[in-house]
């Protein structure tokens, strides 16, 4: 894997991009371990639409992230579950999220601060 360059900051753009949706780290956290319905992140996230977590978990679906199982018979059953292959590593990253947020603490600021770029850096930062 590549250390540095464009390709990666694409990457990791693409990923933060991503997990700063509103719901989408809280519905990856309540799949961790096992598989939810919307009915689940509902009584999880109260606070949140069901319009909302729909949305979210179309977007994770979109990425390839999380697989829905539709395992109805008689009553609407459906389940959503991290994607296998990327099981591992997202909550990877997640846990090291939880780790490096533990670290920073509560009040490290969030407010974005403007970089000026150097002239020797790419466009990327503009």
């Amino acid at each position: 894997m590549q250390k540095n360059g464009a390709a990666t900051v694409e990457q990791v753009s693409r990923t933060i991009e991503l997990l700063q949706r509103k719901w989408t780290v809280p519905i990856l956290w309540a799949m961790r371990t096992e598989a939810v319905r919307l009915s689940t992140l509902k009584r999880l996230y109260p606070e949140a639409s069901k319009k909302a977590l729909r949305a979210g978990l179309r977007d994770l679906e979109d990425a390839k992230l999380v697989v829905r199982y539709d395992l109805t018979d008689v009553l609407l059953h459906v389940e959503y579950r991290i994607a296998n292959e990327l099981q591992n590593t997202l909550c990877d990253l997640l846990d090291g999220l939880a780790v490096f947020g533990a670290m920073i603490g509560p009040k490290a600021p969030v407010a974005s601060v403007e970089r000026r770029p150097k002239a020797e850096e790419p466009s990327l930062w503009r």
